[in-house]
């Protein structure tokens, strides 16, 4: 776990942190659920790096909801004109937490020495793997898991290797097994699947993988947070696998992230001004819905991180 997510994790759990209870309170008796996740992660045209979770429940047919999605957004916001009027409406009147996390530009892993400080988490993963393995045998997601981090060592210990892809990795897989573990705290779970939208990030190195890595690093957390909450834990967590070409199966439910984080990325906070005026609905409709649009920043200083809850108030409101 990066310091990223110890300075996320302590400013989740302040004031915002009700709001997110209150929605599993509100839909108490749901065991599966859902996480989609969209990013707009190193555009240099916008302001902002962001990535958005968008939590629904497993409680209607998920063809006929993902139907209806589709009739609602026939496309990715960054393809239309203007967003539906129904399909923010939708979002706002469904059972949905929506979770944002705004991240500087020049966002970094350590502000010391990212590398370093990469190699050391893998090789200290890899002491854990394989004390699991001299002690409970040699199991598959085991074997997995060590070719993954090894992978990855070695990766990060190339001269001149470009640390951008798994620091994108390491960034959505912690924040990804942090709210899953955070739902599961929050209410009776059974199942909670994981579904990202297709991006370079689960594309990584996947010749040498038998599936995407950054699977296999969101399930450790994920084990590694639920076990620190208690020995033994029957909560399942899995993960959507997309299409390598062509239309993703659950690509409409992404539509809803999509928005969000594409509508943040855009946003520029000192002026207070949107670069197309196609974004102005969601501010005004969605980001300030704070009951289900939970918004934080993660700040980069010169010696660390410091993250920060970001409530957007409609006008006439006041905090």
């Amino acid at each position: 776990m990066h310091n990223l997510l110890c300075h996320f994790d302590e400013t989740f759990n302040k004031s915002s942190h009700v709001l997110f209870l209150d929605f599993f309170k509100k839909n108490k008796g749901i065991s599966k659920w859902m996480i989609f996740s969209d990013y707009a992660l190193n555009d240099k045209n916008k302001p902002n790096d962001v990535i958005t979770f968008s939590i629904l429940p497993y409680a209607a047919s998920f063809t006929e909801l993902g139907k209806l999605i589709d009739k609602l957004s026939i496309k990715d916001i960054k393809d239309l004109k203007n967003a539906n009027p129904e399909f923010l409406s939708f979002i706002n009147e469904s059972e949905i937490m929506n979770i944002s996390i705004i991240m500087d530009k020049n966002m970094k892993l350590d502000p010391f020495n990212e590398r370093e400080a990469l190699k050391t988490c893998y090789k200290t993963a890899l002491n854990q793997v394989g004390y699991w393995i001299e002690n409970e045998g040699k199991k598959e997601n085991y074997i997995r898991l060590q070719k993954a981090y090894s992978t990855l060592l070695e990766e990060v210990s190339k001269p001149g290797a470009n640390l951008r892809n798994i620091r994108n990795i390491e960034i959505v897989s912690n924040l990804t097994a942090y709210i899953a573990f955070q739902v599961c705290k929050s209410t009776d779970v059974k199942t909670i699947g994981w579904f990202s939208d297709r991006d370079s990030i689960l594309n990584y190195k996947i010749a040498k993988f038998s599936r995407p890595v950054i699977f296999d690093l969101a399930h450790n957390l994920f084990h590694n947070l639920m076990s620190s909450n208690g020995s033994d834990y029957a909560e399942n967590f899995v993960f959507g696998l997309p299409e390598n070409t062509g239309n993703v199966w659950y690509d409409s439910f992404n539509r809803i992230p999509d928005l969000i984080a594409a509508t943040l990325a855009d946003y520029d906070y000192e002026n207070n001004l949107s670069s197309h005026n196609k974004f102005i609905p969601a501010i005004e409709n969605i980001l300030t819905n704070r009951k289900k649009c939970l918004i934080y920043k993660i700040h980069t200083l010169t010696d660390g991180l410091q993250a920060g809850y970001l409530p957007f108030f409609r006008q006439g409101e006041t905090c």
